[in-house]
C-alpha cells in the first residue's frame, strides 16, 4: 500500500513539472500572425524524370574527313590538344596539285599577254616598217610597169622579143600583188582591234583565271583544318595512309569542350513535361552521388526513335524520345561521350 502511494505521488509531481515547463515555453514564444494554409499549395510537389544521356561539349562531336583522295603527309596535332579555328590539323600530299596550279598560272599569263597585245596593237616601229615596205612595193610596181611599157614599144619596132615582153608583164603583175599585200598589211596593223578578237581574248583570260581558281581550291583541300576552336578527341589516320571523302573512318574527331553540356533523350511519355529552365542532376554508374548539376537550355522540336538507353529495370526501348540539352555546372573535367543518368525535376500539377 505504501509503494502504491509513493508511485502515485511521483507521477503527479512529474506531470506537474512538465506542465510548468510547457507553460514557460509558450510564454517565451513571440505572437506570430496566423497563416492561412492553402490546401492546393500544400500538395504541390516535384518529381524527377529519369532519362539516359551522355556528356558532350558545347558542340556535338565533329568527324573530319579529307575532301580529296590523297595520302596523309603529316599530322600536326596530338590527341587531347586544343586547337583554334582554321588551324591546319593534317596535311595531304599536294605535289600533283601544285603542278596543276603552276600550269594554270602559266596559261593565265599567256592569255593575258595575248589580250594585252590585241588591245595595244602593233608597235610604232612595226607600223613604220610596214609603211616603208608598202612604199617599196609600190616603187617596184611602178618600175615594173615602166619596163613593160618600154618593152611593148620595142616589140613594135622589132627591137625586143615577145618572150621579153611576156616576162616583163608577169613581173608587173607580181609587183601589183606584192604592192597590194604590203598596203593591206599596213592597213591591218594600223587598224584598231576587232571586237570579236578582243572578246575571244577576254574569254580566254576568264577561262584561264577560273582554271587557276579551281586549282587553288583543290590545293587548299590538301589540308584538313579545324572548322572551329575545340579539342582533338581522337586521331584515326596515319602518315602515308590513303584517305578521302569516302573513307569509312574520319581522320580527326574533335569537339568544343570549352563548356560541357549533356544531351538526354526523354521518353515520349514524359517529353511534354520537360520545359526550359528545369534543374537537373547528373549521375553515373562509375561514381557515387551527384556527378554534375545543370539546367535545361534547349529542347529539340521533333521526336525521334530512341537511341540512348540507360540499361535500368523497366526502361522502355521501343518508343520515341525527345532530345534535350543541359548546360552543366559543377561538372569538373568529364570525358566527352560518358554515358550518364539524367534526373530532371518537373513539377506535378496541384490537385483541385
Amino acid at each position: 500500500m505504501k509503494n502504491t502511494i509513493t508511485a502515485a505521488i511521483t507521477v503527479v509531481l512529474f506531470g506537474t513539472a512538465l506542465f510548468v515547463v510547457e507553460q514557460n515555453r509558450l510564454r517565451q514564444q513571440p505572437n506570430l500572425p496566423e497563416v492561412a494554409v492553402n490546401p492546393v499549395a500544400a500538395i504541390e510537389h516535384t518529381e524527377a524524370v529519369r532519362a539516359p544521356g551522355r556528356i558532350e561539349g558545347l558542340t556535338e562531336v565533329v568527324d573530319l574527313r579529307a575532301r580529296i583522295t590523297e595520302q596523309i603527309q603529316q599530322i600536326h596535332v596530338t590527341q587531347g590538344q586544343w586547337v583554334e579555328a582554321g588551324e591546319v590539323l593534317v596535311s595531304l600530299d599536294s605535289s600533283q596539285l601544285m603542278s596543276l596550279r603552276d600550269l594554270a598560272l602559266a596559261n593565265l599569263t599567256k592569255a593575258e599577254a595575248r589580250k594585252d597585245r590585241i588591245e595595244n596593237g602593233f608597235r610604232d616601229s612595226e607600223i613604220e616598217t610596214a609603211r616603208h615596205e608598202a612604199a617599196a612595193a609600190n616603187a617596184r610596181l611602178e618600175g615594173a610597169e615602166k619596163a613593160y611599157q618600154r618593152a611593148l614599144i620595142l616589140l613594135r619596132q622589132s627591137a625586143a622579143s615577145q618572150q621579153t615582153v611576156d616576162d616583163l608583164l608577169a613581173e608587173w603583175n607580181a609587183s601589183q600583188a606584192s604592192a597590194a599585200a604590203a598596203v593591206s598589211r599596213l592597213e591591218t596593223i594600223s587598224a584598231p582591234p576587232r571586237a570579236d578578237e578582243l572578246l575571244a581574248a577576254t574569254a580566254a583570260v576568264s577561262a584561264a583565271r577560273a582554271e587557276l581558281d579551281f586549282s587553288n581550291t583543290e590545293l587548299s583541300r590538301a589540308a584538313i583544318k579545324a572548322p572551329a576552336a575545340g579539342r582533338i578527341l581522337d586521331i584515326e589516320g596515319e602518315v602515308g595512309e590513303l584517305t578521302g571523302p569516302d573513307s569509312v573512318q574520319p581522320v580527326i574527331i574533335m569537339s568544343d569542350t570549352s563548356r560541357l553540356r549533356c544531351v538526354a533523350e526523354v521518353d515520349e511519355y514524359d517529353a511534354l513535361r520537360v520545359t526550359l529552365g528545369l534543374s537537373c542532376e547528373i549521375t553515373s554508374d562509375g561514381t557515387e552521388g551527384v556527378l554534375a548539376r545543370g539546367t535545361v537550355v534547349e529542347i529539340e522540336p521533333q521526336m525521334r526513335p530512341k537511341q540512348m538507353f540507360g540499361q535500368w529495370a523497366g526502361e522502355r526501348s521501343d518508343v520515341y524520345s525527345r532530345r534535350v540539352w543541359i548546360d552543366l555546372t559543377e561538372s569538373g573535367d568529364l570525358p566527352v561521350g560518358l554515358p550518364v543518368d539524367v534526373y530532371i525535376e518537373v513539377k506535378i500539377p496541384a490537385e483541385s
